[in-house]
């Protein structure tokens, strides 16, 4: 593994060892190692940003931020080129950018590992992380059967690297959400039956859209009816879990009660994005 662009660049030996260094490192720190690592973000970020640097400087890295904006890629700089320089300078390259085209072209011409801090297509950090929760919160039970019922828009980031990821281990995963957006490459099941729930161990949601415009408009009032509420609750187990990557846009996707009620998952979700990438971090480092 040179890379982290794509849970596709992960087999399911990747996974268990990736969990397993989790375990190990999470409340490790560690002293200065003379490393640095570029941080190089074109999309806004809270989480992702601050749980790298964290992790970063938990591993004994140093940390700096490339805001995209105030780069000379805004003057035309071609990436390649960029991505050539940068590696000159650091030991690591994390990136959140879209499209997805230009975190593959950041790693082929990079001469440092690049991990994929979020794009358009694939979040695998955010990913990985979820596994790790869900993993702990069941209590050591195993992956195989655990069924994932995704309610949302399938084109999300977030479910497509989790789709991958869990499916790998196992687990089965299905897509809840109106018939017209049912994906045609999607290699899990698809319902648009809120009753699908019924035998969930996870319910995952994430927002509908962050962007305000009219196609935004039109999938939330599609997915309104697919609201993770009590009533939507109600079918499902009690025992059922409840996870959202953040941010959430409550009362639109989610409301209060749930996410932040017993069942939620969230706020362990945030934790284990720290540790989770503390062990991609480390297993990088060890791949130079």
């Amino acid at each position: 593994m040179k890379n982290l662009i794509s849970m596709q660049d992960l087999n399911k030996d990747d996974l268990e060892n990736l969990l397993k260094l989790t375990d190990e490192l999470k409340n490790k720190t560690m002293q200065k190692n003379g490393k640095t690592a570029a941080l190089l973000f074109n999309r806004p970020s809270t989480r992702t940003h601050v749980s790298f640097d964290v992790a970063l400087h938990q591993l004994g890295y140093s940390t700096t931020y490339l805001d995209y904006v105030f780069t000379q890629l805004v003057r035309g700089e071609k990436l390649k080129d960029s991505a050539k320089a940068i590696s000159q300078y650091v030991n690591l390259i994390i990136a959140r950018l879209v499209p997805h085209s230009m975190l593959e072209e950041l790693a082929k011409y990079s001469d440092v590992p690049v991990i994929n801090a979020g794009s358009d297509v694939e979040h695998p950090c955010q990913a990985l992380g979820d596994l790790y929760t869900i993993r702990k919160a069941r209590g050591g039970k195993p992956d195989a059967g655990t069924k994932i019922v995704f309610v949302g828009d399938p084109r999300d980031a977030v479910a497509n690297s989790l789709s991958i990821a869990s499916q790998a281990l196992g687990m089965k995963f299905t897509y809840l959400c109106p018939k017209g957006y049912y994906p045609t490459n999607k290699k899990a099941e698809l319902s648009n039956d809120l009753k699908s729930v019924k035998d969930a161990n996870i319910i995952y949601t994430n927002a509908w859209s962050r962007e305000l415009n009219e196609e935004a408009t039109e999938i939330m009032r599609d997915f309104l009816p697919y609201q993770i509420n009590e009533q939507l609750l109600a079918n499902a187990p009690k025992d059922v879990l409840i996870m959202h990557p953040l941010p959430a846009f409550r009362g639109m996707e989610v409301t209060d009660k749930v996410l932040d009620g017993k069942n939620s998952l969230v706020w362990q979700q945030v934790k284990n994005r720290l540790y989770v990438q503390k062990a991609v971090i480390t297993t990088l480092s060890l791949e130079q």
